[in-house]
Formats: structure tokens, sequence, C-alpha cells
């Protein structure tokens, strides 16, 4: 009895070991997916990136065009209004 309690706790007990030695074979494929993974994603932002900042570039000029015909209006509304 004694000895089949110490095979199995033997048993369990080279489980973490084992579990480790799993992982470890498994750890660089891990690591190259993920390099992969972020490869494609960095690929993706460099196409992305360029064009974000073109769109707020043309939404600021629109921006500030319409901020200038704005003001623009309203003083020669004002001064209509003051003749």
């Amino acid at each position: 009895m004694i000895i089949q309690l110490l095979k199995e706790q033997n048993k369990y007990d080279q489980m973490p070991s084992s579990l480790l030695d799993q992982l470890q074979r498994v750890s660089p494929l891990a690591d190259k997916v993920a390099d992969e993974i972020v490869s494609e994603e960095t690929d993706i932002l460099d196409k992305i990136i360029p064009r974000m900042f073109e769109v707020m570039q043309t939404i600021a000029n629109f921006l500030c065009e319409y901020v200038k015909r704005a003001r623009f209006s309203r003083l020669s509304c004002s001064g209509f209004h003051k003749s």
C-alpha cells in the first residue's frame, strides 16, 4: 500500500516538470507566432497612419476656412447693419 502511494506521489511530482518541458518546446513557436502577428499589425498601421493624418489635416483645413468665412460673414453682416 505504501509503495503504491509513493509511486502515485512520484507520478504527480513528475507532472510539473513534464508540463514545463512541454511549455519549453511550445514557447519558441508562441514567440514566433507573436512576432508574426506584431509584424502584420505593424504593416497595417504603416498604411493607415499616414492616411489618418491626411484626413485630419483635411478636416483641420476645412474647419479653419469655415471659421474664417464665418468671421468675415459676421463682420460684413454687422457692418451692414451699422450703416
